[in-house]
Formats: C-alpha cells, sequence, structure tokens
C-alpha cells in the first residue's frame, strides 16, 4: 500500500473488529491489503467468485446483489447499496459478502480489500487466547512461537493450546547438538530464544553441509513424526539457547484425525426450523446488524465467555461467523463449559439460504 492509502486505512483502526486486532496484526494485515480506485461500474466481486475480501468503502457507492434459495427453495434476489456514514464514521464496512453475490461500484469509489481468511485467522487466535494473553511475557511469546511453528499452523485452536500446555522446556548450552541425523525422532522442537544450524549429508558425496540457519520461532523435527522416519538432520545449537518440544505421542495426539463438532447447512436448519437447535452468531455486533441469519442470537466471541452463563444447558447450540474459524474457537469455549455446540461448516460465506 502507498503512505497514502496506508494513512486513509488507519481510520479504521478503532472500530470493531479490527480494534481486536494488536498493533503488529493491524499492521501485518494492512501491508497485505490492496487499496483500489474503482471506477463507475466496475465490478469488484462476481456472483461466481469465491468471497474471501472484506470491503472498506472510503468513498463513493457499492451495490450488492444476491440470488438465493428460500427455505421453500424459491429463488429470490436481494439488492442493497452501501455508502460511507452509514453508521460506522466515515466509511463503510462490507464483511457479510456470500456466495451467488456479487458487489458493483456504482459511483467512482475508494476501497480497500482486506484478505479476510488472514483477518478471520487473526481474529480467532486473539479472542481464542485472550486470558492466556493476559499472562507473563514469556507465556505470551511462547504461545505465539507455537502458534507460528509449522505443522501447528493448521491446528484447530483448541488444540493449538493443549498443544501448548504440553509442551516442555529445555535449555542448551552453545554447540549442543539436539538433534542427530539417522536417529529415531522423538520429539517436535520450536527454539524459543538462540539460534542453530542445520546439518545434513549428501547421500551422494557423503559430505555434511549446512542447509539452514535456524532462530526463535522456528520448529523442527516434524518430518520424522509425521513420516515416521530416521531424522534426516543434525541441529546444533551455536549459541546459548532455549527449546520448547513435543513428545512424539502427544504429537501424534495434536495432529491424526480428531474430533470436530461441525454441521452441515441443510442439517443445521433442519434442527434449528424444528426445535432441536439454536443458533449463535459470534460475530462482532456491526457484522451481526449488517447481515445474519434469521433467529440467531449475537455473542461475539470476545463476550462469549461471559454470556455463556446465559445460554439453557439443555439445549444445542449451532455457532457460526463469518468463514467459520471463530465459530470453532466459539464452539469451544462453549464445550469448555458443558454445553452442547457445533460449528456450522463454510459459516455464512457457504450458507446457501
Amino acid at each position: 500500500m502507498t503512505r497514502t492509502s496506508h494513512t486513509l486505512a488507519t481510520q479504521i483502526r478503532n472500530w470493531k473488529p479490527f480494534s481486536y486486532l494488536t498493533d503488529a496484526q493491524f499492521s501485518n494485515l494492512l501491508d497485505s491489503s490492496l487499496y483500489v480506485n474503482a471506477p463507475a461500474g466496475t465490478m469488484l466481486i462476481h456472483q461466481d467468485e469465491q468471497k474471501k475480501d472484506f470491503l472498506v468503502l472510503f468513498e463513493g457507492e457499492l451495490e450488492i446483489r444476491r440470488r438465493f434459495d428460500s427455505p421453500g427453495h424459491v429463488e429470490q434476489l436481494a439488492v442493497g447499496r452501501i455508502y460511507p456514514g452509514q453508521g460506522v464514521g466515515e466509511f463503510a464496512l462490507l464483511m457479510g459478502v456470500t456466495r451467488q453475490a456479487s458487489v458493483l461500484a456504482v459511483l467512482s469509489s475508494k476501497i480497500l480489500r482486506i484478505d479476510g481468511e488472514k483477518m478471520e485467522e487473526m481474529l480467532a487466535w486473539s479472542q481464542h487466547f485472550n486470558d492466556e494473553l493476559r499472562k507473563t511475557a514469556n507465556a505470551r511469546v511462547r504461545m505465539n512461537l507455537v502458534r507460528q511453528a509449522g505443522p501447528f499452523r493448521q491446528l484447530p485452536l483448541d488444540r493449538l493450546r493443549d498443544a501448548f500446555d504440553l509442551m516442555q522446556t529445555e535449555e542448551y548450552e552453545a554447540k549442543t547438538t539436539v538433534m542427530h541425523e539417522g536417529e529415531n525422532g522423538d520429539r517436535y522442537y520450536i527454539i524459543e530464544s538462540g539460534t542453530a544450524e542445520v546439518w545434513r549429508k549428501d547421500p551422494v558425496s557423503n559430505e555434511t553441509t549446512l542447509v539452514a540457519t535456524l532462530g526463535s520461532g522456528d520448529g523442527f523435527g516434524e518430518e520424522a513424526l509425521l513420516l515416521n522416519e530416521a531424522r534426516n538432520a543434525t541441529v546444533i545449537f551455536t549459541s546459548r539457547g532455549k527449546l520448547l518440544s513435543l513428545s512424539r505421542d502427544d504429537f501424534d495426539q495434536m495432529m491424526r484425525p480428531q474430533m470436530v463438532f461441525e454441521i452441515e447447512a441443510k442439517k443445521a436448519l433442519q434442527m434449528v426450523e424444528q426445535g432441536e437447535a439454536y443458533w449463535v452468531d459470534c460475530r462482532y455486533p456491526i457484522e451481526y446488524n449488517e447481515s445474519h441469519i434469521p433467529g440467531a442470537s449475537n455473542l461475539p466471541l470476545d463476550k462469549l465467555r461471559e454470556l455463556s452463563a446465559t445460554l439453557d444447558p439443555s439445549r444445542p447450540y449451532i455457532v457460526y461467523c463469518r468463514s467459520g474459524r471463530r465459530s470453532i474457537a466459539g464452539v469451544f469455549l462453549l464445550r469448555e463449559r458443558g454445553l452442547t455446540a457445533y460449528t456450522l461448516i463454510g459459516g455464512l460465506l457457504d450458507w446457501p439460504y
């Protein structure tokens, strides 16, 4: 983004859901976003296009058209327009664009396109670990290290927290060999502090060469555990440092097929219509007010711990968000408190009704 567009984009910093991001997260989000000057008549999102972006409209006017099936399977068309100043300062947020929808610039418009998947991931992380992030600085650093480590990036957030709790801490002196090529793998490692080198033997020349250097936040050792093979490299600390490690058994438990409480749209709608379940929208009020499933209660993820006490433990709940990322965290929080909950697969992005 240019300096001017970046300055303009910071107008949204204090508005939910952006205000729940850390400064580093918000900066990272803006750096990956695209600022667009769209002439009147520009089709910004096509009906058959995969909906990934959040749109922030600073100037102009947008028209949203969406075809959908009513519960009676009758095709309908909904048309709406948004423009800056619709209750959100000097800009407008469009976060609920679902499938079968198109977005057209009616007037010449200035728009920020934000990577919705990245933002969902950041919001889910921030809210799910809100309590843990209030702990000591060391705990915050370690938790973020676990989150960034390769094989853990795709873990559901509840499993990620479990992995963090199971991690052991070990200290090493410089020139200490942590892992030997050819040995059986029994742990996965993340460097908390210090630096290390990765050495590997060439199978043709039989020479050992330096193939990588590692630092804080880098993980290693997962290949042997996932593939059930011998270590393919040697890792040596080049400075004094600390490692976080996870045993093979715990690693297998985290990474292997696991129980996921998900439900498809058709089954979810059927359960709700028959009075067997209730909708919970775990997005922020500004998202909920823009568009939501009829009958859904709005229990924002950052308030869910407190608001869960108002829910009836005898009733199942179907939790949804925009894409399904945040609702997974929401389901974990509710189940942690003894409630029966499911996450709507694909969230509103894949909601067909």
